[in-house]
Formats: C-alpha cells, structure tokens, sequence
C-alpha cells in the first residue's frame, strides 16, 4: 500500500475504487462545498493531488530534447523556475501540458494531469532514439497541494530549507528529506514548486510516496488542515488555471487558454513544434475565443464538463472547461468563450445566469524570461 494514501485514510480521507482519495465527499455530487467538511475551506491546508502524475525525463540530452518539443524555454528550468509549458501539434493545438520541475542536472519531473502523462511519453518517444534520454511514467512519486503561505512555511520548515522566493512559479529543485525513517533506506528527495493563485498562495509538493507521507505528518502537526482535490478545483479557477485533460487534447491553441499570459509561451526561443501557429495567431491576432472566469449571483447546480455557456436566445458561445462552487454553493467556472458580443448576457443550458468575473492576471503576453523579475 503506498503510504501516503494510507496516512491519508488515518486523517480521514476515503479512498475510492478508482484510487483516489477524497474527503468528505457528500453522496449528491453537486452539492455545494458549504455543505461539506469545513477543513476544506480553511486557508491553510493540504491535499493529496491524485489527479496528477509525473513524467521521468533523464538523460543528459534531456534539456535539448525537450527543447525541440515543448513552447517553454529549457534554460530557464534551472531548479529554481518551475514554468508552466505545452506541448502542441503540428496545427499548434495542445497535445499535453506541464509544469516543469528539474530535480537535477539530469532529470527532469513533468508534473500533468492524470491521464495525459503516457500519451504524451508515447508520443516522445518516436524522437527519443536521436538523444541520450530515457522517459518514464512514474510510479514512485506522488504530488500534494499545498494552501495558503503558513503551510509554504511549514512545508520549508520540515524540510530544513529556505522558504519559497516570491516569484511566481518559484522552486526548490531538490529537497533532501530530514524525515529519513531510516538511515538504512535510499535518501529521497523533494521538490516544492509554486503554482498560478488568486488570492491564496499555493505550491505544490512532489516526492516519494513515503517522503511524502512523512511531510504531510509532519505538516498535520504544524496546523495544517486536511483538502481535497475539490478545494483544488475551485484555487485553479480562481488563477485563471485551466489543465489540459486527456478528453481535451487537440482542442485549443495555447491562447485560447490563456497561457501566454502564464508565461508558458516563450516567443523568443527557436523552432518547437506547432511554433509557426502558435506565432502567428499570436502576432496576427487571430485567437477568436478565450478562456474566461465565469461565476453565478446564486448557489446554483454544478454544471458537467462540456456544457454548453449559451447567449440570451440560446445561441452556443462557448463551452464550460471546469466548474466548482464557492463557500455559499454559488457557481465559479472557466469557460473557453467567443470573444465577439462581449457584452452580451451569458447562461448555461439549463438557464442559470452568469456573470463575467475578473481573472487575477492581464490577458496579455508575458515572456517566462522576465519571471524572476
């Protein structure tokens, strides 16, 4: 049993038959998150992220190789960055999407969504035989969210390291764990790694199983609250965050998501695939539609994946990316939304009204060379 997931069913999680871990997941999935466990909305919490894997990247051609692949420039991967990065088609459309982690001189973590992380490796691996490289799933290493700066602190604290810069996207590349159960067993390693937030700071934490569960322990006892991916959710939407999942590959230029201005676009790097697309919608200004940040004056029924955001005579304008609801069961979503009529009335199919809702960045381009300032 991997540990973690065991120290997490002690602290009151539920694991599930797919293998996820949950907490206090009421039986009527659309019920609002004020109905449920009020950990989940206290600022200062953790959660096991099972919806997240990590590709393996080592070598020491890794750097090039992914350099030919990825919209992110490599060289600013250095263990202290950690950019978000995508990876296209040749008709500039997301195949996957990742935040890059280096661990070492050597290896590479892709953090991505659950799901989206063999395909991708799959896909590499038809140019992998050109570079000294090895790319691998992996099956040892687990993600938690981290919420809120104390639990930042915390997390530095039990590790005996520095806290996070303030930059976005800041990291420590390798964190010896002090939490050693053993000094027989092999030494693990950690990192810690901001994301995108809105109003609350947040980072996540990938390691081991086993170094994990150590840490979450020691992290319990400093305070922090227990959360699930739910709480997750609703941070990533507050960040303007959308995650490219394995059902919504090949649909969206990186624009559309708003990823230029997540500095996950570099514009000054060399040729990687779906480049000239990326570009050119870019320089020509042809990105028609655009991730927005949706949200509803009432608490209102969680809408699927999919669904349709319709103008008032029930024309189709968009689709609905993700959705979560708030601390009063209202509604926050992002959709991915014509920019033409932008002053128009937005709704769901089943009628409920929403209104357009500020994202916490300008929709503008950001070079990721200008991150640390």
């Amino acid at each position: 049993m991997n540990p973690l997931k065991t120290l997490m069913q002690d602290h009151g999680y539920q694991l599930g038959e797919d293998g996820r871990l949950t907490l206090g997941e009421p039986a009527d999935a659309s019920m609002p998150l004020a109905d449920m466990t009020k950990n989940v909305l206290t600022e200062n919490v953790l959660t096991p992220l099972d919806n997240f894997e990590v590709l393996e990247v080592c070598g020491k051609d890794g750097e090039r190789f992914l350099q030919g692949q990825t919209s992110q420039q490599l060289s600013l991967v250095d263990g202290e960055l950690a950019p978000l990065t995508t990876f296209c088609t040749p008709k500039g459309r997301i195949l996957a999407m990742a935040q890059l982690l280096r661990v070492s001189e050597e290896r590479l973590w892709l953090v991505m969504p659950a799901g989206t992380a063999e395909p991708l490796r799959a896909h590499l691996a038809k140019f992998a035989p050109f570079y000294k490289v090895t790319l691998e799933v992996s099956s040892e290493l687990s993600v938690l969210g981290l919420l809120g700066e104390q639990t930042l602190a915390a997390c530095a604290d039990a590790l005996a390291a520095p806290a996070l810069a303030g930059h976005d996207l800041a990291m420590r590349s390798v964190l010896p764990s002090p939490l050693q159960s053993s000094e027989d067993d092999e030494p693990q390693t950690c990192a810690l790694a901001r994301q995108p937030s809105g109003n609350t700071p947040r980072a996540i934490l990938v390691g081991p199983h086993a170094a994990l569960a150590d840490l979450a322990t020691a992290l319990f006892a400093r305070d922090v609250a227990a959360s699930d991916d739910t709480r997750w959710c609703l941070e990533d939407i507050r960040a303007g965050l959308q995650w490219v999942t394995s059902a919504q590959t090949d649909s969206w230029l990186p624009q559309m998501l708003n990823l230029e201005a997540l500095a996950a676009i570099s514009f000054k790097k060399g040729c990687y695939t779906g480049q000239e697309v990326v570009a050119r919608a870019h320089f020509r200004g042809q990105v028609k539609k655009r991730l927005q940040r949706l949200t509803t004056a009432q608490p209102a029924d969680l809408p699927a994946v999919g669904s349709k955001v319709t103008s008032p005579d029930g024309k189709s304008l968009g689709e609905v990316l993700q959705a979560a609801h708030d601390e009063q069961g209202r509604l926050e979503l992002l959709a991915v939304i014509s920019l033409r009529d932008e002053e128009i009335a937005l709704a769901l199919e089943d009628g409920t009204q929403l209104e357009r809702s500020a994202l916490p960045y300008a929709v503008e381009r950001r070079d990721p060379e200008q991150l640390k300032g």
